[in-house]
């Protein structure tokens, strides 16, 4: 089969998964989704330049007035034109995972490995936990098929596309800007003890195309800042061990998940580990064709990428597994496609571990599927989640009152609906954290709904230093009203609803909206 026929049927294959998936259910995956789009929109209609957002009113983000997601919120102008803005997230979420599977497909093929076509298709169904990341509208769907890009264009490509692609990875996230030196690391390392040399045009490309992305935004200053807090301060105060709010996709992830969620392709990764450490006399042999040099640079590092991003999955985050997963298989495709060269003595045993990698993807395949559309079902956000909610407000609130949004998750669905209003938090606590930590604890007690009546604005608190949360939500956060789910914060609702200093106002499908009585 022509190379060009061979492609066109990997894409389009990979664009019927992309559709079949995300036709599966009408649900959007994440949340934050809505609020990407509708910055998409607000970019369009006020223009790129302006990033002010004071939407989100107790928060470092409103004070900075610049945006980590700047990139991103531009790339997604083209989604904002439909009638419809929540079937624009959803186009938006089919073209995206079908565009990073493609251009992983592409970089396979890239670097001649067999079976192309297979990995994209295995990088997908891999676990259900990455399989869902691959779902949602979030600017890692861009980052993660350029870093891997990044990473094929070290190994051999011109320094000026690697300085664009580095560029792009930067400008479309902020908070992924640091990425590119891991997997710059990752290849020149490998190319120094094997080649005896550094490639400083390529390292120079890559520092300039960071410094790029990061100056070609407005208010790069303050967005330099607001990734201190987000990347930075974030690390700091989780591994200290403060417990704030943080998001799933922000803490390592835990034995048992990894065991029964990646387990089987965590085997067959350690498998291949085992063939890169078997594969010493082939890395080390001093004379090589250039093809041979390349080769060996690129299991080195894939080796090396994939082992930092294990790392940093269980030890700091768990939303790098995306980047390790990527980064594993490019290793495994390179061992089965250089079985022969790479381990000569194992050469009868050739087709053995294309064999594995194809009965574990017969295993994946639906197990992920499965569990993965469970959560589309159960975990993920109905195209109209708090849009009853929000059109009340929009309706019959005066421009500029500060909404407390109770759980801190709901800022972008309530955003996504109604701009009249300013809400108290949202995107991450740690913003909200940093903006005043007292004002912080105040919220963290009622989100998490360990208490309703009284609130305190200290890690631990003392009876004499509870205050009453009316007074708190009218004197610290200026409140006017205050969005509750049943769902998340029964035992606050239960207050709101049986205070008479609060009225329920409306109350919808996801969440009631309660007005909070201010003294006259």
């Amino acid at each position: 089969m022509r190379a060009s026929y061979a492609t066109f049927i990997a894409i389009g294959g990979l664009i019927i998964l992309s559709l079949a998936f995300h036709l599966a259910s009408p649900n959007i995956p994440e949340g934050d989704s809505f609020y990407y789009l509708r910055l998409a929109s607000l970019y369009r209609e006020r223009g790129i330049f302006n990033v002010d957002l004071p939407w989100i009113y107790h928060s470092v983000v409103r004070e900075l007035s610049s945006s980590i997601w700047y990139g991103f919120g531009v790339f997604s102008i083209p989604f904002t034109f439909f009638k419809n803005l929540a079937a624009g997230i959803k186009v938006e979420c089919i073209t995206l995972t079908a565009l990073a599977l493609s251009l992983y497909y592409l970089v396979m093929r890239r670097h001649k490995v067999a079976f192309s076509a297979l990995w994209p298709f295995f990088l997908f169904f891999a676990a259900p936990n990455s399989m869902f990341a691959f779902l949602m509208t979030r600017p890692q769907m861009i980052s993660l098929p350029l870093s891997v890009l990044l990473f094929s264009l070290l190994v051999s490509g011109a320094w000026w596309s690697v300085g664009l692609t580095t560029l792009g990875i930067a400008w479309f996230h902020l908070n992924f800007a640091w990425i590119p030196l891991i997997i710059l690391g990752s290849v020149e390392l490998p190319r120094f003890i094997i080649e005896r040399r550094l490639d400083f045009k390529k390292i120079g490309a890559v520092i300039l195309g960071i410094a790029l992305g990061f100056l070609l935004r407005p208010e790069f200053i303050n967005a330099a800042k607001l990734f201190y807090v987000q990347i930075l301060e974030l690390i700091f105060e989780q591994q200290g061990g403060l417990p704030l709010l943080f998001g799933v996709e922000n803490l390592p992830l835990g034995a048992v998940i990894l065991f029964k969620n990646f387990g089987v392709f965590l085997i067959i990764w350690i498998l291949a580990c085992a063939g890169f450490l078997a594969s010493y006399r082939f890395i080390n042999k001093k004379i090589g064709t250039e093809l041979e040099l390349k080769t060996k640079i690129t299991i080195a590092g894939s080796t090396l990428a994939s082992l930092i991003f294990f790392i940093l999955t269980m030890i700091v985050a768990r939303k790098a597994y995306s980047f390790w997963i990527a980064f594993g298989l490019i290793l495994i495709a390179l061992l089965i496609t250089r079985w022969k060269e790479i381990l000569p003595s194992m050469a009868r045993f050739r087709n053995y571990p294309i064999g594995i990698a194809i009965a574990a993807l017969v295993f994946l395949a639906p197990y992920s599927s499965v569990k993965t559309l469970a959560s589309l079902r159960e975990r993920a956000y109905p195209p109209d989640y708090m849009k009853d909610a929000s059109i009340y407000l929009e309706k019959n609130s005066a421009p500029g009152d500060i909404v407390f949004n109770a759980h801190w998750a709901h800022f972008s669905p309530l955003f996504f609906f109604n701009q009249k209003n300013y809400y108290s938090t949202g995107l991450d606590p740690i913003f909200t954290y940093s903006y005043d930590p007292s004002l912080y604890w105040k919220f963290h007690y009622l989100s998490t709904d360990e208490i309703a009546e009284k609130t305190c604005g200290a890690p631990a608190c003392t009876a004499e230093m509870l205050e009453d949360t009316r007074d708190v939500l009218v004197r610290d956060f200026a409140a006017r009203y205050a969005v509750v789910s049943k769902d998340h914060n029964p035992n606050f609702y239960a207050f709101l609803s049986s205070d008479s200093r609060f009225a329920l106002a409306f109350e919808g499908r996801d969440a009631g909206v309660f007005e909070i009585k201010h003294e006259r």
